[in-house]
């Protein structure tokens, strides 16, 4: 292998002079078990089947011969999605999915097929179909359906894989869904890319790898652990037939499928996945993450990704550093122009400019080139959905982990991993493999043939001179053009972190401790903070009742509105409304003694039903709760249960909602905490109302005095509540400070 020597242009900086293909033997191997992957297992056959309809047709063809058990397991799977858009196939089997799973059925008597999916959140209602637990496990007895909830608050269930009678499997982006179909063509008017409802959606580009052998077998017991997973949460189902361990006895039948060329074999294949774990961080599992660092320090020519996403703040950091040193390999990421949809737009689309702007300016050696999937005829080009990434002829990985928060640190996912390490008898066959893939994809995306692209790959000096090349035909790699972020998108970035896209559970820990504390020492800092936060709101809504003063007065006045209203603002109150909003609202709008009443009855109505819906459904509440802290919380809460749900209400730590699901989980005394609830909230409103009364003189005569007497009001009210919070406190750190003194 050619090794570059340092040289000043910033074309040479980055060409890795690859005519050979081979791996560079003095680099350290990417894989470690238990580390950067689970298992590494020895496959007879693995291919990487590019867009989903090679993968459609391949998984039928092997689904077709399959004789014990079938395990899909996706974040979503559609039983109207279609395997083959056009009857051109001669089995006799239906095209569409469960059909087609019922005729499997029928035809082999001894076959079970397990479905996992996630449990999914409900903005994704009106995009999953209706009802699919009813419509699959009413299919077939032998058919098992699962909605899998077998994960932390806020995270999914993102695994996209099947196993056929462990020993054909498949791995990727692709969920067994609609509005996933298309062929490499893409083309933009292609009448057969079309949902069940016959509306046409855009071009997409995925990837999924067929392998057997062990790994196959491996896969299949991470099914089968996660089915186990799920039905253990779900004790209605516990009377299906547990799935059955992989058995030798008749095996002599094929089931790789029909007409796919094998592209790697003999290879080992590794396992990686992302898992956060409801026993503590302590059982979290995060080598898909750790195996991207380990990339972006170890690569020496190139890296190319095309991912849905790249918002992972693990990832930037580690791609910032593999690009500020002084040599190290060009960069190559090929992502969507822009998400699809207002929502990821606004979103994860808000999250990634702020991410590639951080990139592009640690480029200092011009190493980074990103670039998106230009089609003729369409204006936002090919929508990218893969999760795939090649590094130095060494490593491929294809799976369903995006570049995102979420899918390195908290959902559940699952890569493969081929790498041609030095120690390997097939290495450079195996590299030689990972070259045609890669040929495959940019072939692609730059409208040539691969030995085209295998061709120019092997006398270019680099991935950018390539797809640079290609520039200027109607279908290519095109840049995407740097956006600056504004001010304001920086204040959403941090939101979007926590709430879009987070890293870590978001389970309720953080508010609980402060709601029912083992100890109370709250620093001044954090309270204000608290407190300001819930001013703020306040502020606004005062702002708009007052543009609107009239347009109100008249529709709070007319007939039995009044009622509705304060069932609404019950409503409201017990679906997660910051209360401070709805306070905020009926401070604004009634006068004070109404609005006392108004408040105060219903949210106090809505934190008693709370709570005997957190006590009825204790079990999956709790699940905001990791570990032993659940126990913790419910001693603390029982022992000084008025207290904590006073100082909660005075210093809004968390959402009024949860922290009341949470107390009648732990078996919070319900008298105890009601009367909490009352002198909480009577203090908190009496406080509100002095300052919307000065903010609303204020919005409406902004003079100096009049804003300087709406501070102070603010201040009053923070000082109150904070006062009362430490007055209540005393006693219990005084005790807690008791309890600890050593023994005389």
């Amino acid at each position: 292998m050619k090794q570059r020597a340092a040289q000043p242009s910033a074309k040479e900086a980055v060409a890795p002079h690859w005519t050979d293909g081979g791996p560079l033997g003095t680099a350290p191997s990417f894989l470690t078990p238990g580390e950067t992957c689970w298992r590494r297992e020895p496959t007879e056959r693995a291919s990487v089947l590019i867009d989903a309809a090679a993968y459609f047709a391949a998984l039928r063809s092997t689904l077709a011969n399959a004789r014990d058990q079938i395990f899909i397991v996706g974040w979503d799977v559609d039983s109207r999605t279609s395997l083959e858009p056009e009857p051109d196939v001669e089995d006799g089997l239906p095209l569409t999915l469960l059909p087609f799973l019922r005729a499997l059925l029928q035809r082999q008597p001894n076959l079970h097929i397990y479905i996992l999916v996630w449990d999914f959140s409900v903005i994704y209602t009106l995009e999953r179909e209706w009802m699919p637990s009813w419509v699959f496990s009413h299919a077939h007895p032998r058919l098992h359906f699962l909605l899998n909830n077998d994960h932390v608050v806020g995270a999914s269930h993102h695994q996209k894989l099947v196993v056929v009678d462990d020993r054909v499997a498949f791995v990727g982006g692709i969920d067994l869904t609609i509005r996933r179909w298309d062929s490499p063509s893409h083309s933009v008017d292609d009448a057969t890319r079309c949902d069940p409802d016959g509306v046409c959606y855009a071009p997409m580009h995925d990837a999924q790898v067929c392998f057997d052998g062990v790994a196959a077998r491996a896969l299949g017991e991470l099914a089968r652990e996660r089915w186990q997973g799920a039905r253990a949460k779900n004790p209605s189902h516990r009377h299906n037939r547990p799935p059955s361990a992989w058995s030798e006895t008749d095996s002599d039948y094929e089931l790789w499928p029909l007409r796919v060329p094998v592209d790697f074999r003999d290879v080992p294949v590794a396992i990686s996945r992302t898992f956060s774990s409801e026993l503590g961080p302590g059982n979290d599992v995060h080598e898909i993450a750790a195996l991207i660092v380990r990339v972006f320090e170890h690569a020496q020519r190139y890296v190319y990704i095309e991912n849905q996403y790249f918002t992972s703040s693990t990832a930037a950091r580690a791609l910032v550093a593999c690009l500020e040193r002084a040599t190290g390999p060009e960069v190559i990421l090929v992502l969507p122009l822009i998400e699809t949809g207002w929502l990821e737009q606004s979103s994860m689309g808000m999250l990634r400019r702020q991410t590639l702007a951080k990139l592009r300016r640690s480029d200092r050696h011009g190493r980074l080139h990103i670039y998106y999937p230009k089609l003729p005829a369409s204006d936002h080009g090919l929508q990218i959905h893969g999760k795939v990434m090649i590094c130095d002829d060494r490593l491929l990985k294809v799976g369903s982990a995006n570049l995102s928060n979420r899918s390195l640190g908290l959902d559940a996912e699952c890569d493969v991993i081929i790498e041609a390490q030095p120690d390997d008898v097939d290495c450079a066959r195996t590299a030689h493999g990972i070259r045609r893939v890669l040929a495959r994809l940019l072939g692609e995306h730059l409208n040539l043939p691969e030995r085209v692209a295998r061709a120019r790959l092997a006398t270019a000096c680099s991935l950018h001179e390539v797809i640079e090349g290609a520039r200027g035909r109607d279908r290519c790699l095109e840049p995407i053009p740097e956006q600056t972020p504004e001010p304001a998108v920086d204040l959403g970035m941090a939101f979007g972190d926590w709430f879009v896209d987070p890293e870590r559970p978001m389970i309720g820990e953080t508010f609980a401790e402060s709601l029912f504390p083992t100890h109370i020492q709250i620093p001044w800092l954090r309270s204000a903070g608290a407190c300001f936060a819930l001013v703020l709101p306040v502020l606004i809504v005062t702002m708009v009742v007052e543009s609107h003063a009239t347009t109100v007065a008249q529709f709070i006045h007319s007939g039995s509105v009044l009622a509705w209203l304060w069932v609404g603002y019950v409503v409201a109150c017990s679906s997660f409304v910051p209360l401070s909003v709805l306070l905020g609202a009926i401070c604004a709008v009634f006068e004070p003694r109404f609005a006392c009443l108004f408040a105060l009855s219903g949210a106090l109505l809505s934190a008693g039903l709370s709570h005997v819906v957190g006590h009825h459904f204790r079990s999956l509440t709790l699940r905001f709760v990791r570990g032993q802290r659940a126990r913790v919380l419910q001693h603390s809460a029982r022992r000084r249960a008025f207290r904590a749900t006073l100082i909660a209400r005075l210093v809004p730590l968390g959402n009024f909602t949860a922290s009341n699901l949470l107390a009648g989980a732990l078996n919070v005394p319900f008298a105890h905490f009601f009367l909490g609830n009352l002198a909480g909230l009577s203090c908190g409103v009496a406080a509100l109302l002095l300052f919307t009364k000065r903010a609303l003189i204020a919005v409406s005569a902004p003079s100096a005095l009049n804003i300087g007497l709406c501070v102070a009001a603010a201040a009053s009210m923070i000082a109150l509540c904070l006062g009362v919070a430490h007055a209540v406190a005393r006693p219990v750190v005084a005790r807690r400070a008791h309890d600890q003194q050593p023994a005389q």
